[in-house]
């Protein structure tokens, strides 16, 4: 015998709603495999990058002559209380600032991070596909052909 299926239209409310569910079990799977996958020495990076960023901002702006536009002063940024120092392996990893499409942001050598807008895109392509797998599987149609 053939079991019939039956489609449902998939309303605006459902549909953002599964959307948005969508969305945040993606950027939790993302992060939790982000913190798994990546050594914690890489990790410690990206925050020392977020910091010194902050430093740097702080400094440029109280220093507008004599802004830190490549080689970072670690000494100057802690005598200026920005920046209370790093324990970490300076061969390993470098910290300058360079020149991106927003302006000058602290880089590392040893990685250079994305970007938060090319992370929630990439979150929200994700979530985008298991949106569509999720309505095709429980058989949800945007439009009905009929």
């Amino acid at each position: 015998m053939k079991s019939v299926v039956k489609i449902q239209k998939l309303t605006a409310r459902k549909g953002w709603l599964i959307f948005v569910v969508c969305w945040v079990a993606t950027l939790a799977t993302v992060t939790v495999l982000r913190h798994a996958l990546i050594p914690k020495g890489e990790m410690d990076c990206y925050d020392r990058v977020l910091v010194l960023q902050r430093a740097v901002d702080g400094w440029n702006q109280a220093h507008p002559d004599k802004k830190m536009t490549d080689e970072i002063d670690e000494a100057a940024l802690m005598k200026e209380n920005l920046w209370a120092g790093g324990n970490y392996d300076r061969e390993k990893h470098y910290y300058f600032v360079g020149e991106t499409a927003y302006g000058p942001h602290v880089k590392c050598n040893k990685h250079e991070d994305n970007p938060l807008i090319l992370r929630l895109t990439g979150v929200t392509l994700l979530a985008v596909l298991v949106f569509l797998v999720y309505c095709s599987s429980r058989k949800l149609v945007l439009f009905d052909a009929r």
